[in-house]
């Protein structure tokens, strides 16, 4: 049985404003963690972002290496991991969450003061779609 709504907003799913303050995007440590991914075998192209003591990263597997996707993400998260035991470092796999942080990795390279919040809140919004 499918329950849809019309109209009606969960106010929770609004995105959560992100202080200015709190984002500070480390581009080195993201560009550390996408090689240290990449070198991984079976992963073929990286996305990383690097926000405060957050580290999200997402692969791209394809061929037979899909059938070790689980044993892939957690050697990706311990090799990652050692590059600063204080991040937390989440890793996926999911093509869409792919897409999405590379479009923030690419919008991050060019950040400016006004768009920061705005990376920082899709940031928290893939890290907590990672975790669903």
């Amino acid at each position: 049985m499918l329950a849809t709504s019309c109209g009606i907003q969960n106010p929770s799913a609004k995105k959560q404003p992100v202080n200015r303050e709190d984002i500070v995007i480390n581009h080195e440590i993201a560009a550390v963690a996408k090689q240290k991914a990449v070198a991984v075998k079976g992963v073929e192209e990286a996305a990383a972002m690097a926000i405060g003591k957050e580290l999200s990263l997402a692969i791209k597997v394809s061929g037979l290496d899909r059938f070790r996707l689980q044993s892939i993400r957690e050697q990706v998260h311990d090799t990652v991991k050692e590059l600063d035991p204080n991040n937390n470092v989440f890793v996926t796999t999911d093509k869409k969450l792919f897409v999405r942080l590379q479009q923030i990795e690419q919008q991050g390279a060019l950040a400016q003061e006004e768009s920061l919040q705005e990376i920082g809140s899709e940031f928290k919004e893939i890290i907590k779609d990672m975790g669903d």
